[in-house]
């Protein structure tokens, strides 16, 4: 009976010595800062350290809300900017755990700008008087070298494209392509016309088109030329004023392609025969 009591009070006391040994080992909550002083809106670190069993531990900053970290370790590291508004002088970083009563804080001090100003310089420079020498040596003589050069000699165009003199007209008639070849769609538009007139487009005297004017005495219309002749042609427009406007005839060949435009200029003529008949 002696024995177990022994034993049990022996027990008790390792017990006691362990816990008390630990308690005086538990680390005691602490915040840094790395740096410690700064601009307004700088940035810095904060450390923390003795925040055990902490699910969450809060900063603030002069007690208005900085940064977090959620189920963080014992110990560890977050980053923070100075509030851009923070005055110069010293502040208070706090990190509280409020799972386990646990809170710690740090200074950090807000450096404030430079305001000394330079010193105004009221010295005037010396006025300078000194007039410059008068030089009259005359300057040298220079010989002016012509160079006579050779033009080059005008090259005439060739007959099939020089501009025919506009016909007498009222006005300018659009046409949407400044050359054709055989084949290629031409269109014509002008105003001015009395609303509902009765348009006719001719060129070199043949008839090559017709419209009616629309209600603001605008038109618009094809062009389709009667016959195939090389150089500028102007088409006119007579719908009780007169417009103008002018187009080059150009025919093209290519390797292969001979036989095609011929058989198109060939279809042209037919159809210019064929509507000069009618009429």
């Amino acid at each position: 009976m002696r024995i177990s009591i022994a034993t049990s009070l022996l027990f008790g006391l390792v017990l006691g010595f362990s816990a008390g040994t630990g308690a005086a080992t538990a680390q005691a909550p602490s915040v840094s800062l790395k740096p410690s002083s700064g601009m307004a809106g700088s940035q810095f670190t904060i450390g923390w350290a003795g925040f055990a069993k902490c699910r969450t531990i809060a900063f603030s900053w002069d007690g208005s809300p900085l940064a977090s970290v959620v189920a963080p370790a014992s110990s560890g590291s977050v980053g923070a900017s100075v509030p851009a508004g923070a005055a110069p002088g010293a502040h208070t970083v706090q990190g509280v755990c409020a799972s386990q009563e646990l809170s710690a804080s740090a200074v950090f001090t807000v450096l404030g700008p430079t305001t000394s100003k330079p010193p105004v310089t009221t010295t005037k420079p010396p006025v300078v008087t000194t007039k410059p020498p008068v030089t009259t040596t005359p300057p040298p003589a220079t010989t002016t070298t012509t160079t006579t050069t050779t033009s080059p000699p005008e090259i005439e165009p060739p007959a099939s494209v020089a501009e025919e003199p506009p016909p007498p007209a009222d006005g300018v008639l659009v046409l949407d392509r400044p050359s054709v070849n055989p084949g290629d769609p031409l269109a014509a538009s002008g105003a001015g016309c009395d609303p509902g007139a009765r348009v006719e487009l001719t060129s070199d005297g043949l008839p090559v088109g017709a419209a009616v004017a629309d209600a603001a005495g605008a038109f618009g219309t094809k062009v389709e030329f009667t016959r195939i002749e090389p150089g500028r042609h102007w088409v006119v427009a007579d719908c009780g004023i007169r417009l103008a406007g002018a187009v080059d005839q150009t025919l093209t060949s290519s390797t292969g392609g001979g036989t095609a435009a011929l058989v198109v200029l060939v279809f042209f003529l037919l159809a210019g025969i064929s509507l000069v008949r009618v009429r």
